[in-house]
């Protein structure tokens, strides 16, 4: 069972896509461009933070961040159709104030932002997302959009009332060392590994049979909440997850990337049991000369599990991506997911890629 971000990065959190309808973007603030910020400490000249400014900024964006990707690893590039669908439908997030692009002479290098939610343990977290590209002052951008992001959640949680233990997170590759030394410079631990994992072959993929009593059926416009609804539920009390929100939903029926005829989608009567969203990111693979298929949004629901079924489903996943074309798969993992996906994958030939880590630190001021 695999979860991702969205587009600004991959951890083990989750990822939503769905029917490629266009989304609708958010209102473009007056002028074409939002203020500098008071230029924080410890910047170059010739670099500066700003608001951002709504979609105009996402091309802008999307270089940077698939520049930071290219350099820590990924295999997956984000788009600027992506970029669009995320930043229209954020829960707990308004862009506008909540994040912050850096410049260097006009040109952008990285942008941060900040999100919370309420996790499974009791607690609020507190995003802190940082993406910044190959740059020589590097470390200063980083720390001084830390700075900011950091300083907009906490007044976040001063607006907000609540029992919750509050925390702040962030997200790093695990060769990112200029991040993660400016993570653990401010008191962040890790306590999540996440993997990118690759099949480097589509070749002798099982025959698995589906458990007994389970269909899978071509995936219909009017199935679409039923199975978002089942993904939501499987996940509930998994590393990462929250309440589902509206957002969550238009995040998925909206998504660019979203091709219900690859998925893998498993039935007992009327009811969903488990499933697998493979989707093909033909942009990326013309640019990075490969052909992956992701299989992806891997979930089974609690009374199917400890049935074969995610494996089933897994390997049909598989023959489909193969079938249209492509000639490895790739999916995210999180290593301590309580379901023991990680050796399922493993079994099925999925080999580690690239790591991630997730950390966290109380939000200063408030009980730990």
């Amino acid at each position: 069972m695999s979860r991702t971000e969205s587009t600004d990065h991959a951890a083990p959190a989750r990822r939503t896509h769905g029917s490629g309808d266009a989304p609708s973007p958010l209102p473009h603030p007056a002028g074409p461009s939002r203020p500098a910020l008071r230029t924080p400490p410890g910047l170059p000249p010739g670099v500066r933070i700003r608001l951002y400014a709504g979609p105009s900024d996402h091309p802008g964006m999307v270089d940077a961040g698939n520049a930071w990707r290219t350099a820590n690893g990924f295999l997956e590039l984000v788009t600027v159709d992506g970029m669009d669908n995320d930043y229209a439908n954020m829960a707990n997030c308004d862009p506008r104030t909540d994040c912050f692009i850096a410049e260097r002479d006009g040109a952008m290098v990285g942008y941060a932002r900040t999100a919370w939610f309420d996790g499974r343990d009791a607690e609020r977290r507190y995003q802190t997302i940082l993406i910044v590209g190959p740059d020589p002052d590097r470390a200063a951008v980083i720390d001084a959009l830390f700075d900011l992001v950091e300083r907009r959640a906490a007044e976040h949680a001063a607006e907000q009332e609540t029992d919750r233990r509050r925390v702040l997170d962030a997200f790093s590759p695990a060769r990112d060392r200029v991040l993660i030394d400016a993570a653990e410079r401010r008191g962040y631990t890790v306590v999540r590994h996440g993997y990118e994992m690759v099949r480097p072959d589509l070749d002798g993929i099982p025959d698995v049979a589906l458990p007994p009593g389970l269909e899978v059926h071509p995936v219909l416009p009017e199935h679409l909440r039923a199975i978002w609804e089942a993904d939501v539920e499987a996940f509930r009390d998994h590393f990462g997850s929250s309440d589902p929100s509206e957002e969550a939903w238009d995040r998925f029926r909206l998504d660019p990337l979203a091709d219900p005829a690859l998925w893998r989608v498993a039935w007992d009567g009327d009811q969903v049991a488990g499933q697998v969203r493979s989707y093909i990111d033909h942009e990326t693979n013309a640019r990075t000369g490969r052909l992956t298929g992701w299989t992806e949004y891997i979930s089974v629901r609690r009374p199917w599990r400890r049935r074969g079924l995610a494996r089933a489903l897994l390997a049909d996943s598989l023959r489909a991506i193969r079938d249209a074309g492509m000639t490895e798969a790739a999916l995210g993992v999180d290593a301590g997911n309580e379901t023991g996906a990680l050796a399922l994958y493993e079994s099925l030939g999925f080999v580690t890629h690239r790591e991630d880590l997730v950390f966290e630190r109380p939000m200063p001021g408030y009980p730990a």
